[in-house]
């Protein structure tokens, strides 16, 4: 079966089904998918079977021509779905078949286009926020008791947020239309609402972390998380609304994104060395129940780090 869709800002609004071809197109009433735009012309294009029995669209010569893609083209086969212009009428074409109803996945569902109102929107950066903020209380600071406009810092950092979260969505989804994606604004929203609580998520393992490994690979790990995080945002943010959905490619953004990030962490890891810029050696974290401390060492080994580390200041030569 040959299927024609007519879409109008990307969207379908009128579909046709072929069980055979020739299909012509045009403005002339007697063909088989009328399109009323004028700038259609009367024979404009028709779909048919090459010698190969393979499915093509034929330009029949229309005034403004036909496009698949950017290209002007006097014949384009039809390949999975082939989205085609005819003057400024778009349409779709796919040959389907008549096969068993395939079942459809959760990742499916989420990829329909659904249109969403302003409240979807307000939700989702409410959400966002709320995550964001919870990072924020997680932090040994904010409980500090010299800490006494915490709860007013917290609603001047919501108001930050929420213009950063728009600039932000809004950039991101110039660069997803860019890239040819049928994205909106509440799919990038819906993100960040998402991913947003990487961090906070990120924050209590850290705090775990700490309690439950030793200092070298707490610290290690806790290092890391962060990053990871930022990781996976910007490397699921690079496949919103990508069609179809390839773990492959998300995955080489993740790769591509923390070799890039690891760089850049080394590189100014390895100038704060060189400027002798002192590393910070102690962590606040909250308290957990029960009165459970953290990894510790005896002051006077301690004492005897910070010596050496002195006397390797002091000698250019080590």
């Amino acid at each position: 079966m040959i299927v024609v869709r007519i879409l109008r800002d990307g969207l379908t609004v009128r579909e046709q089904v072929f069980h055979a071809t020739p299909v012509s197109i045009g403005r002339a009433a007697g063909c088989d998918v009328v399109l009323t735009d004028a700038s259609v012309s009367r024979d404009h294009a028709q779909i048919e079977r090459g010698p190969d029995g393979a499915l093509v669209i034929v330009d029949g010569a229309g005034t403004n021509g036909l496009y698949a893609g950017p290209r002007r083209v006097s014949a384009e086969p039809v390949v999975g779905r082939l989205r085609a212009r005819l003057g400024l009428a778009e349409i779709e074409i796919e040959e389907v078949s008549s096969d068993a109803t395939q079942p459809i996945t959760l990742e499916d569902l989420h990829g329909l286009d659904q249109r969403r109102t302003p409240l979807t929107w307000a939700k989702y950066i409410a959400v966002a926020i709320l995550a964001l903020n919870l990072e924020t209380v997680l932090m040994p600071d904010f409980w500090s008791p010299w800490n006494s406009q915490r709860f007013v810092a917290v609603v001047w950092q919501s108001a930050s947020l929420l213009v950063a979260m728009l600039v932000l969505s809004s950039i991101l989804l110039g660069l997803l239309k860019a890239a040819g994606r049928k994205v909106r604004m509440a799919d990038v929203l819906r993100h960040f609402a998402v991913f947003a609580w990487l961090r906070p998520l990120a924050a209590v393992v850290s705090l775990l972390a700490y309690y439950a490994l030793p200092d070298g690979p707490a610290s290690t790990f806790r290092a890391m998380l962060p990053l990871l995080a930022s990781v996976a945002f910007f490397a699921q943010a690079a496949a919103i609304r990508r069609r179809p959905p390839n773990r492959a490619f998300r995955w080489a953004w993740a790769m591509a994104l923390l070799l890039v990030m690891a760089g850049v962490g080394f590189t100014g890891s390895y100038s704060a060395r060189r400027g002798g810029q002192p590393e910070v050696d102690y962590n606040l974290q909250i308290p957990l129940p029960g009165g459970t401390t953290g990894p510790a060492v005896e002051f006077s080994e301690y004492a005897a780090e910070l010596e050496a580390a002195g006397n390797r200041s002091a000698d250019p030569a080590r």
